[in-house]
């Protein structure tokens, strides 16, 4: 199980006993492991969040003191419930950009990419790279290409298919031998910046929620994987055509490089997940990419 089971009831009164009295208690869109509500705690809209990890609400506790001049939820709590853990942490006001229709998510694209440009320009602690460590601020890995090569199987023996089993077993090991040869990046990456998890202000400002994957690496990184997941939601293109607008041809294997590990690592999640759908959809996707891009608009979904 990925994700806690807790009666709403109970998370609401151990919530009340960490800060005080709540009002208006909601459920709201849940993530894909945790259970999400809101609330109003001493005047103030609050989102509280129990998961059966602490590392993701540390991260978010980490980059709410960051000053970065970005909109970040402060973090009020953090603790143990029922075999989990639960954050309580301000509601920033507006609308998930996953939520809006295409022409709204068009008009917000320049924020957006601002944004990631802003969170690329965070100075980080020197020393490591990779998954960022919430009470150093540094890198986990001893490189960005051991960062990368993180989480692609080089066996797909649980593949029952024959031909994609041959397939992707010949790009993880083509992809990993190009990750190697990656060189070190020392810059502050969100690593999950898609719609679900930047909400649009009325004023047009871009709040940045859910830093568990944030990173130290090479910007180039939160490019592709904006590019990657346009190809299946539409309300992303305008945010992926937007940050990779300044990419170069020099940058384009690198890109490509960084949408195929996105690929292979969420083939093998849902292999593990036995998520049939899905898993074909990534192998689709991951036989779709261009063999040899010519420009950043090979990768939108328009020309896939």
């Amino acid at each position: 199980m990925w994700k806690p089971m807790i009666d709403a009831a109970v998370v609401r009164e151990r919530i009340a006993g960490e800060i005080g009295p709540v009002a208006a208690w909601e459920a709201v869109t849940e993530g894909e492991n945790s259970q999400a509500y809101r609330a109003v705690a001493d005047g103030r809209d609050i989102v509280v969040r129990v998961n059966l990890r602490r590392e993701g609400f540390d991260l978010d506790a980490w980059a709410s003191r960051l000053d970065h001049g970005i909109r970040v939820p402060d973090v009020l709590a953090i603790g143990a419930l029922d075999g989990a853990w639960f954050c309580v942490s301000t509601r920033l006001a507006g609308s998930r950009l996953c939520d809006l229709d295409l022409p709204a998510a068009e008009a917000a694209a320049p924020a957006v990419a601002e944004t990631l440009r802003r969170i690329h320009d965070v100075p980080v602690a020197a020393g490591g790279y990779g998954g960022i460590d919430p009470v150093t601020g540094s890198g986990r890995a001893p490189s960005w290409a051991s960062a990368v090569a993180w989480g692609v199987p080089e066996s797909w023996s649980e593949i029952a298919d024959q031909a994609d089993r041959a397939f992707l077993e010949e790009l993880a090991a083509s992809v990993l031998a190009e990750v190697r040869t990656l060189p070190d990046f020392d810059r502050l990456l969100h690593g999950d910046f898609t719609g679900d998890n930047l909400i649009v202000g009325e004023d047009g400002g871009i709040g940045v929620i859910d830093w568990e994957t944030a990173m130290v690496g090479d910007p180039l990184w939160d490019v592709a994987y904006q590019l990657f997941w346009s190809r299946v939601m539409a309300n992303m293109v305008p945010q992926a055509r937007a940050a990779a607008a300044g990419a170069t041809l020099e940058g384009l294997d690198r890109i490509r490089c960084y949408m195929l590990v996105t690929g292979l690592r969420s083939a093998s999640f849902y292999l593990g997940q036995t998520r049939t759908p899905a898993l074909d959809l990534m192998i689709d996707m991951l036989r779709g990419m261009p063999k040899a891009p010519a420009t950043v608009a090979d990768f939108l979904p328009d020309a896939a």
